[in-house]
């Protein structure tokens, strides 16, 4: 018999491996791979646990005392007591009127339900309660607990930040502050179908497809990042687990020890317990900065400090008070870091998966994927989503049509430390790569703009107008409507705007930086950006109700969650003139938003990840920001 010749094997050899690859039945050894997926986090139905471990990354962000009363900081003092309205009762599960805590515990104590402004230090009229019992200083946190109320159903009186001194209330050794957050939860899932978000089913079908851990098959399967990996690499074997920046600890709300299904913990236990050789830890932000990935002392693969100021670490800008980033002078650097010194900073989320991981295999390797939004896929998803929009809304290439790129924004915080942060670099290198792709690509006839805003931490009291400044130092996305309506509305300064009818007859926002539908898309947006500036005391705020003075509910957003509205001068009233003259103001005129004769309509979009993929445009713009995921995760694993 013939033996075949050597030349024959190097030829056949090859196609003999990429054949067995290809049918995944090969014997050649494969290097296992864990990919650790992350996201923020945001429970399903309401729970008070999540924003506790949530907003600990926060502690950096806010002075000494924010956290009165609860074990972030401070000393033990009141617990938040609210008399169960109907959307409270309905989460709660409990009748209308009941004592209940934001843990939705029936309160049974004797102490009485009263206003925290009770406590105001005396100067301001209060018994100095607070101040005495709590931590300094206290009067921003006072104000801030006394914006949520209660209704008396003795009396009918509303109370406002609604409290009791019990020293053994159910909710004392929790922050007050993380309280009041989740009593402001409760409406967010009152007003959804079935009392649900739907931010994890849109990130877990993303990230798994029909293996989504709690979720009904979906036929045709969606395109997904595990099988799009699996695809381009069949050379590893992978093993996919997911975690939440709201459960990085296997910890109750208290801090005690406690198993948590789906925490990040839990998701790397089970990664290094399958035989992993080395972890990627894979998040879908398209951008990224210091206070939720990098931390204080991150540095890049060249060992160059990551933050606002190039080639420094978040702490070496901190204490440099000459970069005109973070603190200005020595008295506030040594008074943030007295009260925020670096050893006792709460740990980030990405530092913190390094420390896991560690807790459990000091060995392992542990590499975190760069930004999605690197990757030219990213932008032509916001491309091509900004083509459905068009197409879904009939906007005729004729309209003047502004869009506007939404993304969170981000605050200086406590002694102006956060401006050292990296995310406005990294998000406006982001949002003009796209703007500038958007510009490129879209042929129009009529007027058209592409703007760039904050939704929440660029306007309002975190970036406040003055006479010389009235939209405050940055343009947030409420004030780039504001200033491109037809027609008139009322500035933050209580200042009538007449814009005329020459601007824009279509504004659009897109959802391209956040991922999936949250209480943050779903009505945080509306609030932030739709209604007018209205008298708050002393100044002027958004208003937070629907054009109709309603609450947005389910009734605000269609089958994708879009929310569309117009303005046409029939809603959103607000009395100008408060400021020069409080005492008079209300006889003024109302001044409602908007044109009667050419009213602007402003569409605000949902996210890619909740749209039907049997639309062509949005085939393309899932299947091209999954493209950036898996290159985003690509580089990370084949560097």
């Amino acid at each position: 018999m013939k033996k075949p010749s050597t030349v024959k094997l190097f030829l056949v050899l090859p196609m003999l491996i990429a054949a067995c690859l290809a049918a995944g039945s090969c014997n050649l050894r494969k290097e296992k791979i864990g990919i650790l997926f992350l996201e923020a986090g945001e429970d399903e139905h309401y729970k008070f646990d999540w924003v506790i471990q949530y907003f600990n990354v926060f502690y950096d962000l806010l002075p000494p005392g924010f956290y009165a009363g609860g074990s972030l900081e401070g000393k033990t003092c009141y617990t938040l007591i609210h008399y169960a309205d109907e959307a409270e009762a309905t989460i709660c599960g409990v009748e209308e009127g009941t004592p209940i805590d934001a843990f939705c515990n029936e309160y049974k104590g004797t102490y009485p339900v009263h206003s925290i402004l009770d406590h105001l230090p005396v100067a301001y009229g209060g018994d100095g309660g607070f101040a005495k019992d709590c931590y300094e200083p206290d009067v921003p946190t006072l104000f801030i607990l006394g914006g949520h109320t209660t209704v008396d159903p003795a009396t009918g009186k509303t109370i406002q930040g609604p409290h009791v001194d019990d020293p053994e209330g159910s909710g004392i050794g929790l922050a007050e502050i993380s309280e009041s957050i989740n009593f402001d939860n409760m409406p967010d899932y009152y007003r959804r179908p079935g009392y649900i978000l739907p931010y994890r089913h849109g990130v877990l079908k993303w990230w798994f497809g029909n293996d989504a851990p709690g979720y009904d098959p979906d036929r045709p399967e969606l395109i997904n990042v595990k099988d799009s990996l699996k695809a381009e690499l069949r050379e590893y074997n992978f093993v996919f687990r997911h975690g939440w920046e709201a459960y990085m600890d296997n910890k109750d709300p208290y801090g005690n020890e406690a198993y948590v299904a789906d925490s990040t913990e839990t998701g790397i236990q089970e990664l290094i317990k399958a035989g992993v050789e080395r972890i990627i830890v894979a998040h879908s932000y398209p951008s990224y900065a210091n206070l939720t990935q990098f931390g204080h002392e991150w540095r890049d693969d060249c060992g160059q400090g990551i933050s606002r100021i190039p080639g420094k670490t978040f702490k070496e800008c901190v204490e440099d008070i000459t970069d005109q980033y973070g603190p200005k002078t020595n008295e506030d650097l040594d008074a943030y870091l007295s009260n925020k010194p670096w050893e006792s900073h709460w740990p980030h989320p990405w530092p913190k998966v390094k420390s896991l991981v560690e807790k459990y295999d000091p060995n392992m390797e542990v590499t975190f994927m760069p930004a999605i939004g690197k990757y030219a896929g990213f932008e032509q998803s916001a491309l091509d989503y900004l083509s459905f929009i068009i197409e879904k809304y009939n906007i005729p290439s004729t309209a003047a049509l502004k869009v506007i790129l939404l993304h969170h924004g981000n605050s200086g915080a406590y002694m102006k430390a956060q401006d050292c942060d990296v995310y406005y670099p990294l998000i406006y290198d982001l949002t003009e790569r796209v703007r500038s792709r958007i510009l490129r690509n879209v042929t129009w006839q009529g007027k058209f703009e592409v703007a760039i805003g904050g939704s929440e931490m660029e306007e309002g009291s975190s970036d406040p107008a003055s006479p010389d400044k009235p939209f405050g130092e940055v343009m947030g996305v409420g004030e780039h409507i504001d200033n491109s309506i037809n027609g008139k509305y009322v500035n933050a300064l209580g200042q009538v705007v007449d814009n005329g009818d020459d601007n824009f007859d279509y504004i659009v926002t897109l959802h391209t930086l956040y991922t999936s539908e949250s209480s943050d898309t779903l009505y945080r947006i509306q609030q932030n950006t739709l209604g007018n500036n209205i008298p708050k005391g002393t100044s002027y705020a958004r208003q937070r109700l629907d054009k109709d003075g309603t609450e947005y509910d389910a009734g605000d957003v269609d089958e994708g969650y879009f929310t569309v509205k117009g303005y046409d001068a029939t809603g959103w009233p607000s009395k100008p003139g408060c400021i020069e003259d409080p005492d008079n103001c209300q006889n003024n005129e109302t001044v409602y938003k908007g044109s009667t004769t050419k009213p602007t309509t402003v569409i605000l979009s949902g996210t890619i990840l909740s749209q039907d993929t049997s639309n062509e445009k949005i085939y393309s713009a899932r299947k091209n920001l999954t493209e950036a995921f898996v290159n985003a995760l690509k580089a990370a694993i084949q560097k």
